[in-house]
């Protein structure tokens, strides 16, 4: 309750006791919130060397100072910790209701440490907090707990729930964890950490108003923000047609994956599962939105649409139409909602599921494992009972959904042979269904995120297409998307802001609605702070460098900063055919850009530069 002071929540499973801390304003300004503040405490707290699906793994939950308030896009919040996926820093964010209750509940955040011996929930109401028993939970999907957990707990308007499934009790290493049953944070694993600690569940019930450090001012820039953000095309797009609106024009640009991403036209399958497809009579029925929020981007579909009932009404997002749509050479979308509702339920990254499948049916295709390798399920492309029985597979970790659970890079590498050239990751982690053979700045996103390949932790993806227009900061618009020459520098720049906008933290769909100044302002007006726009990006340049040490101290070097096979290879159609982003050339760029030395690490003068000497004495 009230504004954003850094409280967090501290729980122990292992010895069941709970406490509370404060984070110091000094770093509270210098790490804002979010997964920036959760970056700062988990270097300052935990060994870099932690197991993580071990006890001493430390998960934080974090929210912003945007979080709670009626600010559209400030729903957003963080889950972090050692990534089971990549062995490096992990972290994962969505939406929803869970940061305003967690907040009105009087938290800004919550370190979870150690791991019980049977499975809990954790229940947080107005200040206080109870470890419980979760025993009949366990087993259960993740929509029949939160239904559960909201029954016990006063209902929807009452409780937020975040919640893993089977995956996460299984520790597939890209489970992910439910908000309710339409937010995912499905990246990195932390589903498999929350697993591993036997917490089924998180329920935050808070009656208190968050109110921003300076409420007038906020209530006024809100209102002049929101005001101007109901006539922005952006918002009128996506209002429309959701996040699956992009797929039919990425289908055009080049830009969606194909066959494992090996073909470029994919055009005909705009037609098929494109915005247009989900947006008709057939599947949707209305349309949902996140905490104070006017976008209304969530779609709710019909639970009998033909030959895939479903148990919820939450429809797919683009990423998960792509995963198990174009890039498995599937067609119908009925088939790609079950998909999609069969990952939420079990609790799984839609992403790296679809992509380690599309790496298995391509080991297929080229010879390099048959149906005996594989249980008997036939791994051709298209075939959608195939991809069905082997979610399920995954989940519950069953024969060879055992080794798929382990994610596209360990699963090659035990398959062997050639395998690892059709695993489509970066540092372990499956890419997202953007190509950067269309978008070349996205290579170099894809190579040097700090969490593996990710479209989300930085703004290039809106910006190389100049939906992004911020030339206070560098970011000028007018990029040619097929050329590598001055991404490196675009990179940098849209990295550091990608950091803040994870901090404070604000949705990426509305970041090409905000202004610089309004982001400035309200982000004041929010935290009490007098940040100018130069300290917020100084402040973003602070976190991913950070970021980036700790990763190089769990073993990320120059090597890794790379591009899988499959995208240096250049389509052979459609519209990016024949395009390959110069890696090599950015790389030099971005690394002298950034004075990282020649074995991936930051320099010690730039580091100290930012306050993190520290950090520059362990490297």
């Amino acid at each position: 309750m009230g504004t954003f002071q850094g409280k967090i929540l501290e729980v122990n499973l292992t010895s069941g006791t709970i406490g509370e801390s404060m984070v110091d304003k000094d770093i509270l300004r210098k790490y804002i919130g979010g997964s920036g503040l959760a970056a700062k405490l988990f270097f300052d707290c935990v060994s870099l060397d932690v197991e993580p699906l071990s006890p001493d793994n430390v998960m934080y939950v974090m929210a912003g100072p945007l979080g709670g308030t009626a600010m559209p896009g400030g729903s957003r919040f963080s889950v972090c910790a050692k990534s089971p996926l990549t062995t490096m820093w992990g972290e994962s964010s969505c939406g929803g209701t869970f940061a305003a209750w967690l907040r009105s509940a009087g938290y800004d955040g919550i370190a979870i440490k150690g791991a019980s011996a049977k499975p809990v929930c954790l229940v947080i109401q107005d200040g206080k907090a109870e470890i419980k028993d979760a025993a009949d939970l366990w087993g259960k999907g993740t929509y029949d707990t939160i239904d559960t957990l909201r029954e016990q707990n006063g209902g929807k308007t009452k409780a937020s729930v975040l919640s893993i499934g089977q995956a996460g009790e299984n520790q597939v290493r890209y489970a992910a964890i439910a908000n309710e049953k339409r937010d995912f944070l499905g990246r990195t694993g932390m589903g498999a950490v929350m697993g591993s600690k036997k917490l089924k569940a998180i329920v935050a019930i808070g009656t208190g108003k968050v109110d921003a450090a300076v409420p007038d001012v906020f209530a006024e820039k809100r209102k002049q923000f929101t005001e101007n953000a109901k006539g922005h095309f952006i918002v009128d797009i996506v209002k429309a047609g959701g996040t699956n609106g992009a797929l039919d024009i990425g289908a055009m640009m080049g830009d969606l994956p194909g066959k494992n991403w090996v073909m470029g036209d994919m055009s005909a399958y705009g037609p098929k599962i494109g915005g247009g497809v989900l947006n008709s009579e057939q599947f949707l029925t209305g349309t949902d939105q996140c905490h104070g929020c006017l976008v209304n981007c969530k779609r709710v579909v019909k639970k009998e649409n033909g030959s895939y009932p479903l148990k919820g009404t939450a429809g797919p997002e683009y990423e998960g139409v792509a995963s198990f749509g174009s890039l498995l050479m599937i067609d119908d979308m009925a088939a790609v909602i079950k998909m999609n509702e069969m990952c939420n339920d079990y609790g799984m990254d839609v992403i790296s599921c679809g992509s380690t499948i599309a790496m298995v049916m391509d080991c297929v295709e080229q010879g390099i494992i048959g149906s005996g390798d594989t249980d008997g399920v036939e791994f051709k492309w298209g075939n959608i009972d195939a991809v069905i029985k082997t979610i399920e597979n995954i989940a519950n970790r069953q024969g060879f959904g055992d080794t798929l659970a382990e994610g596209s890079k360990r699963a090659a590498e035990k398959i062997g042979k050639n395998a690892s050239d059709y695993a489509v990751e970066v540092k372990g982690m499956e890419v997202p269904m953007h190509d950067p053979r269309a978008f070349h700045s996205m290579g170099l996103s894809y190579a040097t995120n700090i969490r593996g390949a990710c479209h989300t932790n930085d703004l290039n993806y809106s910006a190389e297409q100049g939906i992004l227009v911020w030339p206070e900061i560098g970011i000028n618009g007018g990029y040619d998307q097929k050329s590598s020459v001055g991404k490196a520098e675009l990179t940098v720049i849209s990295q550091n802001l990608g950091q803040v906008i994870n901090s404070v933290p604000i949705c990426y769909l509305l970041m090409s609605v905000i202004t610089s100044a309004e982001l400035v302002e309200l982000t004041n007006a929010a935290s009490g702070f007098d940040y100018t726009l130069e300290e917020l990006m100084t402040c973003g340049e602070r976190i991913w460098m950070l970021k980036r040490g700790m990763n190089n101290l769990m073993g990320i070097t120059a090597a890794d900063d790379t591009l899988p096979k499959q995208i240096l290879t250049p389509p052979p159609d459609g519209a990016a055919a024949g395009s390959v982003p110069d890696l090599k050339l950015m790389l030099k760029e971005f690394y002298e850009i950034r004075k990282l030395e020649s074995n991936g690490r930051p320099g010690k003068e730039k580091l100290e530069s930012l306050g993190l000497g520290d950090l520059a004495a362990k490297l």
